[in-house]
């Protein structure tokens, strides 16, 4: 009988242990999932990130110095004296932005730009509307 019971007590310690044996292994399961799921988020953040990066480098492109030029408005009030550094590839659209970067309140008003008496045209190039380094550009407010 003594041996029944030690056995018995046994199994019973052993039931103990096996049940705390498959709570232990839940949890492991599930921090397991729980990691499985922060892994994948951060994939996809990083993922993420790649493609801003990517999309900025396109923005961000190293050019050779030589290219770099410098063209200065000046409006015929005298009221503006800038200078933008370009490249020739830019639209003078981007460059006319920037322009408006440094004077806001140019944007309220009708605006046609001028060099060497040619009238500039927005969406060419600077290249193409034969701008060149140091040219000075002139800036008429139609009113």
């Amino acid at each position: 009988m003594i041996k029944a019971n030690q056995i018995n007590e046994s199994l019973q310690r052993n039931q103990i242990n096996y049940s705390n044996y498959q709570i232990i292994i839940q949890n492991l399961q599930n921090e397991n999932i729980n990691l499985k799921t922060q892994l994948n988020l951060k994939m996809n953040e990083i993922n993420q990130l790649k493609l801003k990066i990517q999309n900025n480098r396109k923005e961000f492109e190293l050019v050779d110095i030589n290219d770099i030029m410098v063209i200065n408005f000046i409006s015929i009030d005298n009221s503006v004296h800038c200078r933008i550094k370009c490249l020739p590839t830019y639209t003078f659209a981007k460059v006319e932005e920037e322009l408006y970067q440094y004077y806001d309140n140019l944007r309220n008003t009708n605006n046609d730009f001028i060099v060497k008496g040619r009238a500039i045209l927005r969406f060419k190039t600077i290249k193409e509307n034969n701008i060149h380094n140091g040219d000075i550009i002139q800036l008429i407010k139609i009113e």
